[in-house]
């Protein structure tokens, strides 16, 4: 009965959420012509490892020779939840699936990418538990544990030309281990000789790329080791994967656990939303109160255009999806600030404002974030009103219906309605009539 009743709440479940959001696919080019692999992680959203591995693959590789796609989040919807799959687990679904799954569409456009032609080789990124050894040892290292290993289904398949699968992981392995910051992090070959003995994995990524001529094979990291230490090693294991495969690259940082932290917690990135509105992503406030949002998104914010050096950045609604619900913007898994949104009608028209900080005078992109010392002085735009929120005007202007033609002072700002934590942030939005034109930010030192 119990099982009766959990699959009754799954499915009712699935009536009240919306449709899985889809992927988003990147490519990276070398100048000269090589092979084509595919990267992929994020299929399960509490792996947070692989994800902020390819993200940063993403930002801080370049690729020389050949060329890789990457697909660094399969499924945001999972990730933004820390769910490993709030539709069931995603990593399962490939052998057969009913049409009415959720992500039944998911799953197709997954294999897609997996079967184009160009595609010669798939690199698919995890997060497992504990330390996988093949004899038993303990709770942690034993043969049932899936952390730091590669993994592949079965010694090799028919193809050209990297159907050797078995070698080409002892060299994923032998690399990876070249970096070991402690001797029990040592990563193992994991052959699950799927077709044999494990109906689970016949269901999974790996095995539907192999039966399928596609050479795959995949990399986890201990959900026992920290976040910067698991990627530390998803990176390893992608740099002997492209040097197996004979994709050349360049990395413009040091691999080491600390960089990657500070480059994971990089306090400069910044979200732009619908080319309007830029704010940091670090030190915000939650909640964000009354928060323009184009009306076209009310219900549907997981679409809304985003800009960002990140690649695992994205707006997902709270609880039931409801169109007025607190909107949670997620960094990965991550849940930087709450916002209470205001819907409104975006008006694009606005693209630069004429400002005077400090004294100095200067054309600002709608969008920008502008450091100010003491006072800043918006000069009129015809046919808009500028509004400066958290700003106690004095009693000369008090009536004054906006904020052109002012000259705002760090002292008449009201904390609390300060965008960050430290009070220093605030926002100064214009409007042309009932329209949302555009948005920037000062930074008060």
């Amino acid at each position: 009965m119990g099982r009766v009743f959990l699959f009754f709440v799954c499915n009712l479940h699935f009536l009240f959420c919306i449709a899985p959001i889809d992927f988003k696919v990147y490519d990276m080019q070398g100048a000269q012509s090589g092979h084509n692999v595919l990267i992929m992680s994020g299929i399960q959203g509490d792996e947070p490892g692989a994800y902020n591995a390819t993200n940063l693959f993403l930002q801080y590789y370049t690729i020389k020779k050949g060329s890789v796609r990457v697909i660094p989040v399969l499924s945001p919807h999972s990730m933004y939840y820390n769910s490993r799959g709030i539709y069931g687990d995603l990593n399962r679904k490939f052998a057969t699936l009913s049409k009415r799954d959720p992500e039944f569409g998911v799953i197709q456009k997954i294999k897609e990418q997996i079967l184009k032609a160009e595609i010669q080789a798939v690199f698919h990124m995890h997060d497992g538990s504990g330390f996988y050894r093949e004899q038993y040892i303990n709770e942690t290292f034993n043969p049932k544990r899936w952390g730091n290993c590669s993994i592949i289904d079965q010694d090799s398949i028919n193809v050209e030309p990297f159907g050797n699968l078995k070698e080409i992981v002892e060299q994923i392995v032998a690399h990876t281990n070249t970096g070991l910051l402690k001797s029990f992090h040592k990563y193992h070959i994991h052959n699950t000789h799927t077709a044999i003995k494990d109906k689970q994995m016949q269901k999974s990524l790996t095995y539907f790329a192999i039966t399928n001529g596609k050479p795959a094979f995949a990399h986890e990291a201990s959900k026992t080791l920290p976040l910067r230490e698991r990627v530390y090693y998803h990176l390893l294991g992608i740099e002997g994967f492209l040097q197996a495969v004979g994709v050349e690259f360049e990395r413009n940082f040091d691999l080491t656990p600390k960089t990657i932290a500070s480059l994971i917690n990089d306090k400069n990135l910044t979200l732009t939303i619908d080319s309007s509105i830029t704010i940091p992503l670090f030190h915000l406030k939650s909640p964000i109160n009354f928060f323009p949002i184009p009306l076209s998104a009310k219900g549907d914010v997981q679409n809304l255009a985003l800009e960002s050096k990140s690649y695992i950045l994205g707006l997902s609604p709270e609880g039931d999806f409801k169109a007025d619900s607190m909107v949670f913007l997620k960094y990965g898994n991550r849940t930087m600030a709450r916002i209470k949104p205001l819907y409104l009608e975006f008006d694009k028209s606005l693209e630069h404002i004429d400002i005077q900080v400090d004294g100095k005078r200067q054309e600002v992109k709608i969008g920008s974030i502008l450091k100010v010392k003491d006072n800043f002085y918006l000069h009129n735009k015809d046919g808009y009103r500028a509004n400066v929120i958290g700003f106690i005007k004095p009693n000369d202007i008090a009536k004054k219906p906006q904020e052109f033609d002012v000259l705002v002072q760090k002292k008449a700002m009201l904390k609390k309605f300060a965008l960050d934590i430290n009070a220093k942030l605030y926002r100064v939005e214009f409007y042309k009539g009932n329209a949302f034109s555009g948005m920037i930010l000062v930074e008060f030192e």
